[in-house]
């Protein structure tokens, strides 16, 4: 009996997720959100790549490169080489005045995120253009300090690694293990940036912004897609995707990279919202 009506509670809900994602034309928005992050994207890198440049633990933009490889697909992290090499004469400008314009244009991809999270949510009465702004811009850095952060964390490995082999031979199996921690700190900043995301973005009453079960399913999507659609375009798509847009290949695999992950952070934040609205129509039917 308890089975049956969980799979009837399930499908009820997934239902209602399609239902609401269809009438929103969640799939409308998450190209528009896939267009800012675009937009936001090179700036933001030009910005992480001349602070850890600067940074003395974080000297080598190999680690930023190394950590980005196991959240975006190659043909994307691609970018960032070229990136650094434009930005390196001008480093030392963008800790000026250019790190506040620099971070204003990266800011971007958190207003399309605001907009996108207040018609999920069937947001009524917006904030106001400024502070939506400012948002934005407080949440791209708050994600860049967390970036940072998980940058800094897998730069442990070589240190734990020095010291276990004090006391034990680790060399046989860190080299397995430590993959998988990079994995494990790359998932917890990916899940950590869209909690916050889907928490502070959309102008709904705290009670309806629901955010562990959405957030762990766009985290899980953004990390399986990274992975997936890179080893797809490496040895299925690149040369069919080279052959036909030439020169335009590369942005269009990033474009189709930042498209799935909006659609993505969309789906789990309609996950969020239906699960409220259903909650309280099963309590409502309850009481009745």
């Amino acid at each position: 009996m308890l089975h049956a009506r969980g799979w009837r509670d399930a499908r009820e809900l997934t239902t209602l997720v399609y239902r609401e994602s269809e009438r929103k034309h969640l799939a409308l928005a998450a190209a528009g959100v896939a267009y800012y992050f675009l937009m936001s994207l090179v700036p933001a890198l030009a910005l992480l790549a001349a602070v850890v440049a600067s940074l003395p633990v974080l000297n080598d933009s190999g680690e930023l490169a190394s950590f980005l490889g196991r959240v975006m697909p190659a043909q994307a992290l691609s970018m960032l080489d070229e990136v650094v090499a434009t930005i390196q004469p001008y480093r030392a400008s963008l800790f000026s005045f250019g790190v506040i314009v620099t971070l204003w244009l990266a800011s971007a991809g958190g207003k399309g995120i605001i907009a996108s999270l207040d018609l999920v949510y069937d947001v009524r009465t917006p904030r106001a253009p400024w502070l939506n702004r400012m948002l934005a811009f407080l949440l791209t850095l708050a994600v860049g300090a967390l970036l940072l952060a998980a940058v800094a964390l897998t730069l442990v490995g070589p240190f734990v690694e020095r010291a276990l082999a004090v006391l034990v031979p680790v060399q046989s199996w860190w080299l397995v293990v430590w993959p998988y921690l990079q994995w494990l700190v790359a998932a917890a900043f990916t899940f950590t940036a869209i909690s916050l995301l889907l928490t502070l973005a959309p102008n709904a009453p705290a009670g309806e912004r629901l955010t562990l079960p959405g957030a762990l399913l766009a985290a899980v999507a953004w990390m399986t897609l990274s992975w997936g659609l890179g080893v797809y375009l490496h040895y299925f798509g690149e040369i069919k995707l080279d052959r036909f847009y030439g020169v335009f290949a590369t942005p269009v695999a990033v474009m189709i990279w930042l498209y799935w992950g909006a659609a993505a952070i969309l789906l789990g934040a309609q996950i969020n919202a239906s699960l409220a609205s259903w909650r309280r129509a099963r309590r409502a039917s309850d009481g009745s």
